[in-house]
């Protein structure tokens, strides 16, 4: 099993495969930061509604190709059908929000509920069809990127490429519009043309995708990556390049994986892949991981009981915590300061006298000296800790 992923994973797998692969990979990459656009202007349900929404559109695109053809398996059919009835969908939502004035989740949950249950019904009736019943639609409902022929993994690479490229391009005024839709406004950008490029974008990569995850998993595809960098980093371009890398990385791995072991759905595979991301994320990245929290509340309560000891030894008070004063070294056996507790306690009463003056003098700057909990020489400059010392602002 773990040499035939690696073959694969190596581009050993055939060529098939390799053509998959690549599909996959293109699509999650521009997946990823499509979807870092979607959380930005927290609109993250809108991709799931789009698809579901395809699932009247492949099943309309089932029956046109059955009548026109006597084929209704016709991917080009089912792709052209799934994109209408997305974006017919993601209209109905725009104009419920903006022109009726419905609450953007109200106008999403409608879009949905409707177009799903529509879609359902269609299927039930080509279920009932004497042409072979909905036997491979069921691909486009889960995904079945084994079965992928090379014509829908070179139109998956190639509509992921394209979105690739759009989005570095408008890149600068996506951004503008989704932080600040009003000042992008006034300078000038045409916003309501950014946010449809967006939802183009997003409808673009979901019918491209219905093929290798389906209807059901690709929110996964677009959500997930781009939630597991925002564990990683704060700024967009660094967000956006996370994205790609985690979507189109954990892709890639999934076709990979499928190839290795045929029997495994690839959709699934991939977003188990990337749910584990998305969980190694949230554990352990540096900044918002929960175990650098939890060390960061560790360090903080150790930082508060020692200044909850110093704060005693100044006053004369026996500390709360003499245990700790002890393994510090500040007080003996019998409770008696030491020379070095006595130094400590006198080093920590000049840097509080230090930094009440300096917040008497700059009270805006409070939530950046106080939330530092650092000795005041780690913050301020040797000149305004001398200035401090002569008593001047």
């Amino acid at each position: 099993m773990l040499e035939s992923f690696w073959t694969a994973l190596t581009l050993g797998g055939g060529y098939n495969a390799v053509v998959v692969m690549t599909g996959l990979g293109a699509l999650g990459a521009a997946a990823g930061p499509v979807g870092a656009f979607m959380i930005l202007k927290q609109r993250p349900l809108l991709a799931d509604a789009v698809a579901h929404a395809t699932l009247p559109g492949v099943a309309a695109g089932f029956l046109l190709a059955l009548f026109l053809t006597g084929d209704g398996r016709q991917p080009a059919f089912l792709l052209l059908g799934a994109a209408a009835s997305g974006a017919t969908a993601a209209g109905a939502m725009h104009f419920l929000k903006d022109g009726a004035r419905i609450g953007e989740d109200a106008a999403t949950a409608a879009a949905l509920s409707v177009s799903f249950g529509l879609g359902v019904a269609l299927l039930s009736l080509i279920q009932a069809l004497p042409t072979g019943g909905q036997a491979g639609l069921n691909a486009y409902l889960l995904g079945q990127a084994a079965a992928m022929t090379g014509a829908e993994a070179w139109t998956a690479a190639i509509v992921g490429a394209a979105a690739l490229a759009i989005l570095a391009l408008l890149f600068k005024e996506l951004a503008a519009a989704a932080f600040d839709p009003i000042a992008a406004q006034a300078q000038g950008l045409p916003v309501r043309a950014l946010d449809l490029a967006t939802t183009t974008l997003m409808l673009a990569l979901v019918a491209a995708g219905l093929r290798a995850v389906g209807l059901v998993l690709i929110l996964a595809l677009l959500v997930t990556p781009a939630a597991a960098a925002r564990f990683w980093t704060d700024r967009l371009p660094r967000l956006a390049l996370l994205a790609a890398l985690f979507g189109g990385g954990g892709a890639y791995a999934g076709g990979a994986l499928s190839a290795a072991a045929p029997g495994l759905p690839t959709g699934a595979l991939i977003v188990a892949i990337l749910s584990g991301v998305f969980a190694f994320s949230l554990m352990f990245a540096p900044k918002r991981g929960a175990v650098s929290a939890a060390m960061r509340r560790l360090t903080l309560r150790r930082i508060l009981a020692r200044q909850g000891v110093l704060a005693a030894m100044t006053t004369g008070r026996p500390p709360a915590k003499p245990g700790l004063a002890r393994r510090l070294g500040w007080i003996d056996a019998t409770g008696a300061q030491t020379l070095a507790g006595a130094a400590a306690a006198a080093q920590w009463a000049w840097e509080e006298s230090l930094r009440a003056r300096y917040l008497d003098e700059r009270p805006d700057e409070a939530s950046r000296i106080l939330a530092a909990n650092r000795p005041l020489r780690e913050i301020l400059s040797r000149d305004m800790i001398a200035e401090l010392e002569r008593g001047r602002p």
